[in-house]
């Protein structure tokens, strides 16, 4: 399978297979007999040098986005194994060509309206760019000159080695990747996927300009590429333009693509521990799995579906809602291009570790000993199409999926024939690859743990015009009707795909709390999944998930609420449950118990983690005295305070219709679906929530907080109050965030380019009902806080003191306009955000605004802005450095 699902990408190659997906391709079971998977009508082209060209004429009006991938992952770097020399040459392809100082790519892009990224994983490294339709061929020509001519300047390269360092200590602070490292680490003995993508610190260190230089000529070759386009382009056309372009390309290299490299028998049980300054406990299983040259892989991925996927999946079941033993598990099937692992993953407690890993093991001994029952297998399916189907509303999600099906299956359509060919596994193939893969002697244990030293514990101490929308887009109009009871509903019809999003919208979230009931929206937002007088948890979620679909809650500043996907057929099935929630909801004790106890887990997780520790102190500082300095989730005091008497009267007292929208967006029929919502919630009884005052006070002095983290890496915040959601300043605080901070802004490319005083950085800004903020951040290393909090300041003086140039004005737009159409795609987004739009009194047609508001600013008004609220006499500061290091 060529499917993001669950974050990891299934990656492998095998021509005798291919023949059998098409074999097995007519025998297609009910799952799929509902839905027609769309067809691909990809274009291609092999030129003669090996380079893989592929197009696609799809996606939203005025935009195309290119995917180039290579391979050239960790596992291919040879002599230079565990270096993560292909993760280097990737960051130095952005710093200059021949013809191309530092700098130009990521403004030249930016002044295409468009973005460019990169990534490297085991086996390939992928560049991904969108940009307007009409700046194709300058793209291409673009990516060409990065592909060929590269100059890996020497002052770059060690800047560069600087930032990849931040990125590796980054990654030893985060539990998941250190536990995952380590399993790979463990589970392999001798096959290069045990070396993690990034490198090793050390063996990093020793690389030379000449080994990247080396490496570069060697692996970027184009008998090692396949470039997609997918967007709104002439498929002919386009590969007409790329193959005017990469025809005189460098010359190819037939070697041998892979490494061969052999990984012998696992004979026994490995083991590892770690410990590190958490709250929680990791705990992770793997056992060696398939590559796609083996049919096993088919029944391996529904087995990790009926086992770990979802709320009704078997350890979820048991080892969550029956027994208590964890906060969170996962299970999947990663199989890169050669052979992978079959990995469990949970969050636990320390003391829980033992009887989780039983459990878990007990559970893989029923489903070996017992037939897997007809609905899980029907679930399991039903799941592997919708990922299919829901990863084909973005353009960059399919560019991606077909140029990856190319290069490692040489099929762009390996994807679709994937989906056909899961639907034929069945109860036996499920059977018999549990017992033949998750055995014994085929595991590995990794335990993560907090440190044991001490008890854990609390760490509070072109031309604008050239993107104009379309007449297409203008018509894709979101309908709106007001039902009697003072209910608000939205309706979009949109064919692409046959899936639905559905959002359930209510005014509430932290402006309505305090100290005392701080955490009740999120708390009832997860409650509302877990009871009706006529569903239990597994009917509601568990039910949603089995037909392919996802529910879920959320909470934020000033709302919250539900958000639904499913397939087309599945629409009545989701809104009678979507009813029975909001009228019946029971909030049953044992739940509402489970309930707080993971988001007191959460709590203690989030705690955990540099940038939400960091970000939940700034929002202290900054409004101290407002509901908007609480955290979203609340703290173990109030949740723990809160009764279940307290959530039906919140319940009964915001869910009622003049508080809601209910916005419905996908392959609909606007009166069909009209006509069911006044059914089930035109009899709602009218009612009315007034809203508090907002009582909070301004910042009145520079509020400056430090922390200590067992962290490498240390986190500069700098945060701003500004203004209200409804505040047309919000436009221009949109650009000043672009011009400073940008792929190409001013903070990119003196902190991080030019001084190597940061690995990430950026701005972001918040806006709430009732106030606002803007906060910069800087990722950075200890010795060097001083010096780019100093850089930071220098560059607010510098905004807030002089106009920004038109040259920037203009790429800032055209980035902000472009990533907004980006988000323009999928259904959820306009589900999600016209319902909240609509709630908070902007309407429900302001997303199709925004393009409008944002060529209105003009550099006065940026300025304006900055020298209004970049005010450094009044703002919040968080300074996270790591906790000095006492021999033990």
């Amino acid at each position: 399978m060529v499917i993001a699902k669950l974050f990891r990408i299934r990656l492998a190659v095998s021509a005798s297979l291919i023949f059998l997906l098409n074999a097995i391709a007519c025998g297609a079971v009910s799952a799929a007999e509902k839905i027609e998977l769309p067809e691909e009508a990809v274009s291609k082209k092999v030129l003669e040098n090996g380079l893989i060209i592929l197009a696609k004429d799809s996606g939203p009006k005025g935009l195309v986005s290119l995917n180039l991938k290579i391979r050239a992952g960790s596992r291919l770097e040879g002599e230079y194994l565990g270096s993560g020399i292909s993760h280097l040459v990737e960051h130095m392809v952005f710093k200059g060509t021949k013809t191309r100082r530092v700098g130009d790519i990521e403004k030249e892009i930016k002044s295409y309206g468009g973005f460019l990224n990169a990534s490297t994983s085991k086996d390939l490294t992928e560049y991904h760019v969108s940009v307007s339709s009409e700046y194709l061929s300058e793209a291409i020509s673009l990516l060409k000159d990065m592909m060929m001519n590269s100059v890996f300047d020497i002052r770059e390269l060690e800047n560069e080695k600087e930032v990849i360092l931040k990125e590796i200590k980054l990654n030893e602070d985060e539990p998941e990747s250190r536990i995952i490292k380590l399993l790979n680490e463990t589970a392999y003995l001798e096959h290069p996927y045990r070396y993690p993508t990034i490198g090793y610190e050390e063996t990093f260190k020793r690389l030379t300009r000449k080994d990247v230089v080396k490496f570069y000529n060697r692996m970027y070759v184009p008998n090692r590429m396949v470039i997609s386009m997918v967007g709104a382009v002439d498929a002919s056309k386009a590969i007409a333009i790329a193959e005017a372009e990469f025809k005189d390309f460098k010359l190819p290299d037939y070697g041998p693509f892979g490494s061969g490299d052999f990984e012998p028998t696992q004979l026994t049980t490995r083991t590892a521990e770690a410990e590190m300054d958490i709250n929680l406990s990791y705990l992770t299983m793997g056992f060696h799995s398939t590559s796609l040259l083996d049919y096993d892989l088919f029944a391996m991925d529904i087995l990790a579906n009926i086992l770990g996927r979802g709320d009704n999946s078997r350890l979820n079941t048991v080892l969550f809602k029956n027994r208590a033993l964890v906060h969170l598990i996962s299970c999947w099937n990663h199989t890169p291009q050669e052979p992978g692992l079959f990995t469990i993953l949970a969050l636990t407690d320390r003391e829980k570790m033992d009887g989780t890993e039983k459990a878990i093991l007990e559970e893989i001994a029923k489903i070996k000993e017992m037939p897997v029952g007809d609905d899980e297998l029907r679930a399991a399916k039903r799941m592997v199409l919708s990922d299919y189907l829901y990863a084909r509303q973005t353009q960059e999600a399919v560019a991606s999926d077909i140029s990856l099906s190319q290069i490692l299956t040489g099929d762009h359509e390996f994807s679709n024939r994937y989906v056909t060919a899961v639907q034929r596994v069945s109860k036996e193939d499920i059977n018999n690859v549990a017992t033949k893969y998750l055995t014994d002697k085929n595991l590995t244990v990794v335990r993560l743990a907090p440190r044991s030293s001490k008890t854990a514990k609390d760490k509070t101490c072109a031309s604008l015009a050239a993107q104009e929308q379309s007449e297409d887009a203008l018509k894709d109009i979101i309908k709106k009707e007001t039902f009697p009871n003072g209910l608000r509903v939205l309706l979009r019809e949109d064919t692409k795909t046959p899936t639905v999003a559905i959002t359930v919208a209510i005014l509430g979230g932290l402006m309505i709390e305090d100290k005392m009931t701080n955490g009740i929206s999120s708390l009832t937002g997860e409650m509302l999944l877990k009871g009706t007088q006529s569903k239990n948890e597994s009917q509601i979620k568990g039910y949603i998930e089995s037909l392919g679909g996802n529910i879920s809650a959320f909470s934020g500043f000033n709302g919250f609420g539900l958000n639904v996907t499913v397939l087309k057929p599945d629409i009545v099935t989701a809104l009678g449950i979507l009813q029975g929630i909001l009228t019946d909801s029971t909030f049953p004790e044992d739940e509402i118990d489970k309930t707080k106890t993971r988001m007191l887990a959460m709590l203690k997780n989030d705690d955990d983690d540099i940038f939400q520790r960091g970000f939940n102190e700034l929002r202290r500082q900054l409004f101290p005295d407002s509901p908007y300095g609480l955290r979203i989730g609340g703290e173990e005091e109030s949740l723990k305070s809160l009764t279940r008497d307290d959530l039906m009267r919140f319940y009964k007292s915001y869910l009622v219709p003049a508080n809601m929208v209910i916005a419905v967006s996908g392959d609909i029929d606007n009166s069909s679906v009209l006509t069911m919502l006044k059914d089930l919630f035109g009899s709602l009884n009218a009612a009315t929530q007034e809203m508090p005052e907002y009582k909070g006070g301004k910042i009145k002095k520079v509020n400056l907080t430090d922390l200590e983290m067992e962290k490498e890496q240390s986190l500069i915040l700098m945060g701003f109050e500004t203004t209200d959601i409804k505040n047309m300043d919000r436009y221009a605080l949109d650009v000043l965030g672009s011009v400073l901070s940008g792929h190409s802004g001013r903070l990119f490319n003196k902190l991080r380019d030019k001084l190597s005083l940061a690995y990430t950085l950026g701005a972001a800004q918040k806006l709430m009902l009732d106030t606002g903020y803007l906060v910069f951040y800087i990722a950075t290393t200890e010795e060097k806080i001083e010096a780019a909090k100093k850089a930071l300041i220098g560059e607010i003086r510098e905004i807030c003191r002089k106009l920004p140039s038109d040259g920037e004005i203009i790429l800032a737009k055209k980035e902000l306009m472009t990533n907004h159409r980006l988000k323009l795609q999928t259904n959820l987004f306009y589900s999600f955000a016209s319902a909240l739009d609509e709630l908070y009194g902007l309407g429900y047609d302001n997303l199709y605004k925004y393009e409008a508001e944002i060529k209105k600013v003009t550099k006065e008004d940026v300025k304006r802005v900055a020298r209004k609220y970049l005010n450094l006499n009044l703002y919040a500061q968080v300074i996270v450095t790591p906790k000095p290091k006492h021999s033990e």
